[in-house]
């Protein structure tokens, strides 16, 4: 707790889109909090941030942030590619953290957070699959528990983006799947409670401007250790909006996300619904009931959620999605033995 006070004092690494979304919801929306200090690679926007959130400190350093004792908890909003980094220093000083998914960029260092946890004995990472807080998912998820659609035989996912922009180094084949179609594997593996054992996915370019021929649109096929079935559809070029799914269909019924929350307007002979252009529009709610449970995850010794072994499996099965797209084959998902701080 901050000196003097009883607010948790948060660091922010990384204040782009999602960061800065962090930022201010932590300043404005939860309680019980206080942005205590912010870094990022554009030190104009950092002092932006940082002024936004109550005079927050501006570090030039991400590990010198990680480690000073008025910071007791860390977010991890940087590119992908430090993730894993920053959140080994956050365990090493034994500070919690909220990190943005993917929680690395290779599940051989997911892992290595895995073990560092296990070594410590408790868990101290949530990692920011924010679909898990919103109440359209909650929703399906509360229906598959209570029964009422009877066993969950198959899961559909849908991913659409309007644009990215043109010929960003992101634009890969592998970041669709690790950018994207992570938060559906994560999102399949919870909803179902069951692990992914068979992945097989195929992918187009259907957009020259995306780069290099990558494929933009992928089909992902699933197989559960449920006896259940799965399809994701991941389109990062779908241009009309931003819209994400879930469907579970049950022995008795289904259950599936609703529309866009807008208000249906009926106009000229026509009657049509807005859709939102940008996913920290669409999960706003989200974003803070995610914040809120960490924060209170941080209070009262509540494990994270989702923790860094959900992190890793997104990662992992992700792994086999990218060799089945470059074989053309299925690929059988090794099965990965769960520690017993994960169970």
């Amino acid at each position: 707790m901050s000196a003097g006070t009883n607010q948790i004092a948060i660091g922010v690494v990384g204040v782009g889109g999602m960061g800065r979304r962090h930022a201010e919801n932590l300043h404005t929306r939860v309680k019980g909090v206080r942005v205590a200090a912010v870094i990022d690679a554009d030190p104009m926007r950092a002092e932006e941030v940082a002024a936004a959130c109550g005079s927050a400190r501006v570090f030039q350093d991400a590990h010198t942030l990680v480690k000073d004792s008025n910071v007791d908890a860390v977010v991890v909003s940087s590119p992908d590619d430090t993730h894993a980094e920053l959140v080994l220093e956050c365990l090493r000083y034994e500070k919690p953290v909220l990190c943005e998914k993917p929680l690395a960029v290779h599940a051989a260092e997911a892992r290595k957070i895995v073990e560092a946890e296990v070594e410590l004995g408790r868990k101290m990472v949530q990692v920011g699959f924010m679909r898990r807080y919103d109440p359209q998912h909650l929703s399906v998820k509360n229906s598959i528990l209570d029964g009422v659609i009877g066993r969950p035989v198959l899961f559909k996912g849908s991913h659409r983006n309007p644009t990215v922009l043109p010929a960003a180094t992101t634009n890969t084949t592998e970041f669709v799947i690790l950018n994207s179609a992570v938060h559906d594997l994560d999102s399949a593996r919870w909803l179902l409670e069951q692990e992914i054992e068979e992945v097989y996915v195929r992918g187009v370019n259907t957009d020259p401007a995306f780069g290099n021929d990558a494929c933009d649109l992928q089909l992902i096929q699933l197989t559960l250790s449920g006896g259940c079935l799965g399809t994701i559809e991941v389109y990062l070029t779908a241009g009309y909006g931003y819209e994400v799914g879930a469907e579970v269909v049950g022995e008795q019924g289904t259950v599936h996300t609703a529309s866009a929350g807008n208000a249906i307007l009926r106009l000229d002979l026509t009657r049509f619904q807005q859709i939102e252009s940008h996913w920290l529009d669409r999960f706003q709610t989200a974003y803070v009931a995610e914040m809120e449970r960490w924060i209170r995850s941080l209070v009262n010794g509540q494990h994270p959620s989702p923790d860094a072994w959900d992190g890793y499996m997104s990662l992992f099965v992700a792994e086999n999605c990218m060799d089945s797209l470059r074989s053309g084959l299925p690929q059988r998902v090794e099965k990965q033995e769960r520690p017993l701080l994960y169970q």
